[in-house]
């Protein structure tokens, strides 16, 4: 047991997650478990031998570090599977500690988290001051954004890529000397619509896609990001986006639906997953249609200066539970509006956290036009750390 500890300590070492700021790829899995399963916090940790470090939390929330024996995660990293407790009180395991007798937390579920070698270096918890349980509806949702976060934290694992290099080094920060911007514009319907896009690939093949088509009066829109790098995330990017395309005749869910289904009769794809953000728009009557899947960064920016984010609480495509809906968004649009849709990987040349989407807004709004945007944008993702592939968007509405 001594040595197992040893090495999953070793392993957060590894992942350097431990007391790191704020990332948006992880509020956005807490955000969406929080609102899916409607209890006082969701909270994504890093977990040693000795204390439990909460790397995502709700703006409310002021967790730092807890002891590791006055937390519910010290049994989590245990169990493999969830750990749920209906009642704290109850529970004679967890009446005693300071998070249930001084903090007042009673229901708790926690997914620990591991690697691809499978130590055990986090948990994805639900937390709630009222005595719950879940579902077995519940339970798969949870499990799935278990999934989601696990995969997030393994992407920081030097282990799992043998050309990586340690947290620290300065060669880390290097992006592929092939992986030039390319950008790219359009104009469509009848010239009311403008649409541009820029592309910054880590590697040489980039995992993001982004595309646009017009039918009839109807623009359609899309922006994927497949968990991971390189070929295999490039490829699926390509055929995603490819299906939706051919599903262009249909609505949003509808064209969703029909690719998930076609997905999930491909053993290539069991093992992946997608965020992307996917619209049909009509110039004409100004109707905006969408869904989101767990992508959350797509701002629509009105003359007046006023700001909608364009968002749902649909899991990634490839994590949605058989038997949950998708969830569909609509809006409108009139000439000088402009839509912004980014990657997460735009992200890490701000802060990293969702205030980054708002900063992109104005840039934007700055900027006026899509292309000084992404001069800017360039620019910054030359000047920061940003390990991922970046790819921006652009709709004016004329």
């Amino acid at each position: 047991m001594t040595q197992q500890i040893a090495a999953n300590d070793e392993a957060v070492v590894r992942l350097g997650l431990m007391d790191s700021p704020p990332e948006e790829r992880f509020d956005r899995i807490t955000r969406l478990a929080r609102e899916r399963f409607q209890v006082d916090f969701a909270v994504m940790n890093v977990v040693n031998s000795e204390t439990v470090f909460t790397k995502s939390q709700p703006s409310t929330s002021n967790f730092r570090h807890t002891p590791i024996e006055d937390s519910f995660c010290g049994e989590a990293v245990k169990q493999p599977a969830v750990l749920e407790v209906r009642d704290g009180r109850e529970d004679p395991r967890f009446a005693d500690r300071a998070i249930v007798a001084e903090h007042g937390i009673r229901f708790y579920a926690g997914y620990p988290i591991h690697t691809e070698a499978g130590e055990t270096v986090g948990t994805l918890c639900l937390l709630d001051t009222s005595p719950r349980e879940l579902t077995d509806s519940d339970r798969e949702a949870f499990e799935q954004l278990g999934l989601w976060a696990q995969a997030e934290m393994r992407m920081d694992d030097p282990a799992d890529d043998p050309d990586a290099v340690a947290p620290g080094d300065p060669s880390a920060v290097e992006r592929d000397p092939a992986a030039a911007p390319t950008a790219h514009a359009d104009q469509l319907a009848g010239g009311e619509v403008r649409l541009a896009s820029l592309a910054i690939p880590y590697g040489r093949v980039s995992g993001d896609r982004s595309s646009w088509q017009q039918l009839g009066d109807r623009v359609i829109v899309t922006l994927a990001d497949v968990m991971g790098k390189g070929e295999v995330a490039g490829s699926f990017a390509e055929e995603l986006i490819s299906a939706l395309q051919d599903r262009a005749h249909l609505e949003p869910v509808e064209a969703m639906l029909s690719v998930e289904e076609f997905a999930r009769h491909e053993p290539r794809y069991r093992e992946t997953f997608a965020t992307l953000f996917h619209a049909v728009i009509d110039p004409r009557s100004g109707r905006v249609s969408y869904v989101d899947a767990g992508h959350g960064l797509t701002l629509l920016l009105r003359p007046d200066g006023s700001t909608e984010r364009l968002s749902s609480r649909n899991l990634p495509l490839g994590l949605r539970p058989i038997d949950a809906d998708w969830e569909a968004g609509e809006t409108t649009v009139a000439s000088g509006d402009l839509i912004v849709s980014v990657s997460d990987g735009a992200l890490d040349a701000y802060d990293c956290t969702l205030e980054s989407l708002r900063l992109i807004g104005e840039d934007l709004r700055r900027a006026r036009e899509a292309e000084a945007f992404f001069d800017r944008l360039a620019i910054r993702v030359s000047e920061h750390v940003v390990d991922d592939d970046v790819t921006a968007v652009v709709v004016s509405v004329r």
